[in-house]
């Protein structure tokens, strides 16, 4: 088997982001040129080879590390850059890459390219999921502001997407914007009634709002509407009953 080559341009996309290295570098600024020629749908067949190629290429030398065994070779750049260098409008490496970018500390590098996906064709594959995913990345490095940027730019171009409007929800929730996320929940509750996960996610919006009364009706309600392995209203309910135990010891 061929050795794994050295990881360098690893190394150099740690120094200067993706918008550069596609405009300067010789092979990927040749890679965009020459499929900029091609129809979109012979752009994105490549751009989706060499993504999944990559992945599994990834996963057969993990196996046979495990087992002391050379690997197969890898490419020159990290993962995402040259199905993105393909293929500007393939979701799935905009989200990895931009993940990376902000991973390095580029912050407003990364936000352009998860911006970008709003952008999209509503019908471009896993869309929602994607930008979804994208959200979760930016919740997950507690960055609530910049998720919030993200799902408020996919409600404006995507109008009454449940998925995006829970997101900016959790967002405001967890910016102390207690109000402002009620009237989110509310809507995705408007927009999709009797959906015992968005109820739990208004029952809680309530709960931190303040509003007892309310929450506790509304968490019964997704109590009553759920199966018997979704906890997630009762562990609310609970902790909604302590806050008020609590409060009453106080007063």
């Amino acid at each position: 088997m061929k050795p794994k080559p050295a990881r360098d341009g690893t190394r150099r996309f740690k120094d200067v982001p993706f918008s550069v290295l596609v405009r300067d570098d010789r092979e990927l600024s040749g890679l965009r040129a020459e499929y900029a020629s091609v129809s979109p749908s012979e752009r994105r067949k490549a751009a989706e080879w060499e993504y999944h190629s990559q992945i599994s290429v990834d996963i057969v030398n993990n196996a046979l590390a495990q087992s002391a065994q050379s690997g197969l070779e890898t490419s020159f750049w990290p993962p995402g850059i040259i199905p993105l260098a393909i293929d500007p409008f393939y979701a799935p490496a905009i989200l990895t890459v931009g993940s990376i970018e902000y991973q390095i500390g580029r912050v407003d590098e990364a936000m352009q390219l998860f911006l970008s996906l709003t952008a999209l064709p509503k019908d471009e594959e896993d869309l929602a999921t994607i930008i979804d995913k994208a959200g979760d990345f930016l919740i997950d490095q507690d960055d609530y502001e910049n998720a919030l940027a993200l799902y408020s730019a996919a409600e404006k171009a995507f109008t009454d997407e449940v998925v995006y409007i829970l997101g900016s929800g959790y967002c405001l929730g967890k910016l102390g914007r207690y109000e402002d996320s009620v009237k989110k929940h509310r809507h995705a509750d408007a927009l999709e009634p009797d959906n015992y996960k968005h109820l739990n996610d208004l029952g809680y919006s309530l709960f931190e709002a303040g509003r007892f009364d309310e929450a506790k009706e509304i968490l019964e309600k997704s109590i009553s509407l759920a199966p018997p392995d979704y906890e997630f209203p009762r562990n609310n309910l609970a902790e909604l009953q302590k806050r008020r135990a609590e409060e009453k010891i106080t007063d």
